[in-house]
């Protein structure tokens, strides 16, 4: 009886030991949670500008992806079912002005030293800058508004402003990474390749524009003409809106145009 007394004994003393385990660790791992909370709650918290800056900063990070997987194949990658990046679509439109801006400046700068001297002389960055801005991006604007009119008229697409806006700003990458190119060049002060940068940048925005109505287009059911008449309608539009405003803007971009 004692043996077994002994054993029994024994057995009680190791399930002790085993139940005691789990719980020394769970006690261990508790304190070093308090203490990794206590030594947060000692560092002194962001400045607020440091935090705006990191956030700044995540946000280029996140676009600069969204370009790079366009860049790859942008007809396919914008044609995915479900693809929707309005937000990634507005930045572009707005990336693609700020470089024309700037570089379309400096163009107008450099036309006082040309033989012909094409394009106004006297505007100051400000002004030459913020007006190219504002008429680039209402351009913009407009041209996914033809695409949305065309789209809801002649292919009979219940699609809205901001699915036409997403789908053309998304396209227009390719053209922002060339209007880069092209603002290097300018500023620069190459002619020539400037001239070869602008109508490649040029073709680029007008291919988007082309390309997001034939993917309009294959979708349709009940589309009412044919894909080349919807492509020759929102050009059309584009061509009228530049014909009207050319008169107020056409001092701004001659020496772009025209560097001579």
């Amino acid at each position: 009886m004692t043996e077994e007394r002994k054993e029994t004994f024994e057995e009680e003393k190791q399930n002790q030991k085993i139940d005691e385990e789990p719980l020394s660790r769970m006690s261990r791992n508790a304190g070093r949670h308090q203490k990794q909370k206590k030594k947060e709650k000692q560092r002194p918290p962001a400045a607020p500008f440091t935090e705006k800056l990191g956030a700044v900063w995540a946000a280029v990070k996140r676009y600069c992806r969204f370009a790079l997987r366009i860049l790859q194949s942008p007809v396919r990658i914008v044609g995915e079912d479900g693809f929707s990046r309005f937000k990634y679509a507005i930045i572009s439109m707005l990336v693609f002005s700020v470089f024309f801006s700037i570089g379309n400046w400096f163009q107008l700068k450099a036309s006082q030293q040309r033989p012909l001297g094409f394009g106004e002389r006297h505007h100051t960055f400000f002004d030459g800058f913020t007006v190219v801005l504002l008429y680039s991006l209402v351009f913009l604007a407009v041209t996914a508004g033809a695409i949305w009119l065309v789209s809801r008229y002649m292919m009979k697409q219940k699609i809205t402003m901001r699915d036409a806006a997403a789908g053309f700003g998304s396209l227009l990458v390719p053209a922002v990474a060339c209007s880069i190119v092209w603002m290097i060049f300018s500023i620069l002060n190459l002619p020539v390749i400037t001239v070869i940068f602008t109508a490649l940048t040029l073709f680029l925005a007008v291919s988007a524009m082309v390309q997001f109505i034939q993917m309009l287009y294959k979708t349709a059911e009940r589309a009412s003409v044919d894909v080349m008449y919807c492509i020759l309608a929102a050009a059309l539009m584009m061509l009228v809106f530049t014909a009207l405003t050319w008169p107020l803007i056409s001092e701004y971009f001659t020496a772009s145009l025209i560097p001579l």
